[in-house]
């Protein structure tokens, strides 16, 4: 067979090549410590890492939203503290106005203290979180939810009209904290203030504010009605309870997504390893295969200079 001296240039230009071309991507490996650059180098791996890197985006998304539903139900949760601090003041206050020894003028006192407590129930029922949304407001987060209603007459009830106004509306907010659950990270004002329900979940029929109020117009009255009175403290001590049920509900959803972040942190790590698995670059295979490039550069090269000098004038 005749070989050519253009053939033997192209077959070693060629040849040469193609060994630098496999060093210059070994090298982009090694530096990127990856051994999928493009889908070519790996077509299956490279599909698998994209849909594992897209399922690690969607967890990383619901980890996100945990984070964020356990945040807004802890302020919920505080400010809840908050209200039943100020229901147990108004307690104590109530059991000592029931003092028998007490005058007109001493329980008006305490009728005193207990507007400005009524007030503070108030104030925190529209409490509003750091981008300025009322909490309590359900999906009307922009609008204030409670307000005096000045219309209504005492005594003071759900039926005959509330003594303050619930301005918002039944909804819950919520935040998707995996594929298939919605986390509720909110309580609306309706059920937690205006629909008090007793120990034995039984609706009392008036909100937190109207039994307040009602207990605050008895002792600013005369004569002082026991019976009204007897009846503003048993709903005093509901008015406890039915907190106490709101905030286990929003401590049981708080310990649910406690559990739900461990399992989606846990889930991530997967993710990492499984991409890992199917990316990193065996640098100690890399290295032996660069030092095998190299040789075999060497060697091309030494054998590409030998046979073009070859010439039959060399040995005439």
């Amino acid at each position: 067979m005749r070989v050519s001296t253009a053939q033997i240039f192209n077959s070693g230009t060629i040849g040469m090549q193609k060994v630098t071309s496999d060093m210059y991507k070994l090298q982009q490996q090694m530096t990127a410590m990856k051994r999928i650059l493009s889908p070519q180098d790996d077509p299956i791996g490279a599909s698998e890492a994209l849909k594992t890197t897209q399922a690690q985006n969607v967890n990383a998304q619901f980890i996100d939203n945990i984070k964020n539903a356990n945040g807004k139900l802890n302020f919920v949760d505080s400010t809840l503290a908050n209200v039943h601090d100020v229901l147990q003041s108004i307690y104590e206050n109530a059991v000592d106005a029931g003092n028998g020894t007490y005058d007109d003028m001493q329980r008006g006192q305490i009728a005193e203290e207990l507007k400005q407590q009524l007030q503070s129930l108030i104030d925190l029922a529209n409490t509003q979180d750091g981008t300025g949304k009322y909490i309590f407001a359900g999906y009307s987060t922009s609008t204030q939810p409670f307000t005096i209603n000045t219309a209504a007459t005492p005594p003071y009830s759900l039926g005959s009209g509330p003594y303050v106004s619930y301005n918002g509306d039944a909804g819950v907010e919520s935040l998707q904290v995996s594929g298939s659950r919605a986390m509720a990270t909110s309580e609306n004002g309706l059920a937690t203030f205006m629909q008090v329900r007793d120990a034995q979940g039984n609706p009392t029929g008036r909100s937190m504010f109207d039994s307040v109020q009602n207990l605050i117009d008895n002792l600013s009255g005369s004569p002082f009605n026991l019976t009204d009175y007897q009846q503003s403290l048993t709903d005093t001590q509901s008015m406890i309870d039915h907190t106490g049920v709101v905030r286990a509900s929003l401590g049981g959803r708080m310990n649910a997504l406690d559990a739900m972040q461990v399992a989606a942190e846990s889930y991530n790590n997967q993710y990492e390893q499984r991409l890992s698995d199917l990316q990193d670059l065996d640098i100690i295979d890399a290295t032996s295969k660069m030092s095998q490039l190299e040789l075999q550069l060497e060697a091309a090269q030494l054998s590409f200079r030998t046979i073009s000098q070859l010439s039959l004038f060399n040995i005439i």
